[in-house]
């Protein structure tokens, strides 16, 4: 029969020799995790997210989109040029085009164009091309809007004032907090740590506000509530833009959410 002494000796060896099997099983899954983590990096953080085409159609649509764009700028064809009469036109001609009716109805492609330009936007945005990374935003927010709107039916209409304010807004703060929520890597966390304590701001949809750039606190501004697509910045802008916004946006869109309230109302009668 062994002794006391020799079998606490081995006791203690093998709990010595368990606890290094332990530590080498802890450090093996470390190492992986590093290798994991280099992995998904080398696949996410230059593409933000991004994965290379792998259908043909949306790799066309995305490039006939930015030709569009690029063309309606150099035309000129507008009495009162902006960004968003050129992003509306780029769309408009890219919906006229039989061709591409197969994206347009697909919520599976349109997410794939999502995700590339929310990585053009986080690219543009780390070079500190602020001016491209806003357009790409909002053509980024424009499809997921229409995901939402118009493919899945979640919403009862497109939030037209998150892409103005997207693509209008002069605060980085408004950006930047965009594309670091919806992207895979942290490319933007040290830049969002740098804006968000920068106010953010909103565009008053009176076209003849007074404020500079018509842009003020968002925190301050008023919202159409009728609608929910419109905000001001005073009472009086709203009460000054009512005619021309009732004409041609808040009709339609206060029947929309009328229509979408009516069906999920009588979705919830048949439970």
């Amino acid at each position: 029969m062994p002794s006391r002494k020799r079998a606490q000796g081995k006791a203690r060896m093998k709990a010595k020799a368990m606890a290094k099997t332990k530590t080498a099983v802890a450090e093996a899954a470390t190492n992986q995790q590093q290798e994991l983590s280099s992995l998904m990096q080398q696949i996410y953080m230059c593409n933000h997210g991004h994965v290379p085409w792998q259908v043909d159609i949306c790799a066309k649509f995305a490039s006939e989109l930015l030709n569009e764009y690029n063309a309606t700028i150099n035309r000129g064809d507008s009495p009162s040029p902006s960004p968003r009469t050129h992003t509306i036109k780029s769309l408009q001609a890219m919906n006229s085009k039989e061709e591409y009716s197969e994206v347009w109805n697909d919520a599976g492609k349109m997410k794939l164009l999502v995700a590339y330009f929310l990585s053009l936007g986080t690219k543009h945005a780390t070079e500190e091309n602020m001016w491209a990374a806003r357009v790409y935003a909002h053509y980024a927010c424009f499809f997921e809007e229409y995901i939402a709107s118009e493919l899945n039916n979640t919403q009862a209409s497109m939030n037209r004032a998150k892409m103005v304010e997207l693509l209008c807004a002069s605060d980085d703060h408004t950006l930047i907090s965009y594309l670091k929520h919806r992207i895979p890597c942290t490319c933007l966390n040290e830049m969002y740590k740098q804006v968000k304590s920068t106010k953010k701001m909103g565009l008053c949809f009176n076209e003849h506000c007074s404020h500079p750039d018509r842009m003020v606190d968002r925190d301050t501004m008023l919202n159409c509530t009728r609608c929910r697509s419109a905000n001001y910045c005073s009472r009086e802008c709203q009460v000054a833009d009512w005619t021309r916004h009732k004409k041609m946006l808040c009709d339609e869109v206060a029947k929309a959410i009328a229509s979408f309230n009516f069906k999920q109302n009588s979705k919830l009668s048949q439970i």
